[in-house]
């Protein structure tokens, strides 16, 4: 199972909310959630990836906190026809060869082998008990 990325994670959600906040304009964090569907941390997740972006101004307007793009993001418009799928990264196919032992390697093995003894049997324990 393919583990989801960081990228996959939050940069899905951002792009989510950077759709929301261009069609509707500076929003605080209650109407951009109704907008989008997501869950409140999942906008706080894509808004932290947002602002590390620099895509976005926070203004304070009383005790609420107003998220809006900023205006070189504002005057851009949203790609049409592509997905956020089609900007990730793609997985790379590693192709692993195996390469083979050498005289030295198989050598190495053989003597270590030798070493280990082989497991006594029943009958031999109990007569090593007994002897002693």
């Amino acid at each position: 199972m393919k583990e989801p990325t960081v990228e996959a994670v939050f940069g899905v959600d951002a792009g989510i909310v950077w759709e929301a906040l261009n069609k509707n304009g500076p929003s605080v964090i209650g109407d951009i959630v109704k907008s989008t569907g997501l869950r409140r941390e999942l906008v706080y997740g894509a808004l932290g990836w947002l602002g590390r972006e620099n895509k976005i101004a926070i203004e304070r307007r009383g005790r609420a906190m107003v998220f809006s793009l900023r205006e070189a993001e504002a005057l851009q418009k949203p790609f049409e026809g592509t997905t956020i799928g089609d900007s990730a990264p793609q997985e790379q196919i590693r192709i692993r060869t195996r390469v083979p032992p050498t005289k030295a390697t198989k050598a190495k093995r053989t003597t270590k082998a030798r070493k280990t003894k082989a497991p006594l049997k029943q009958s031999e324990r109990t007569d090593e008990f007994l002897l002693h």
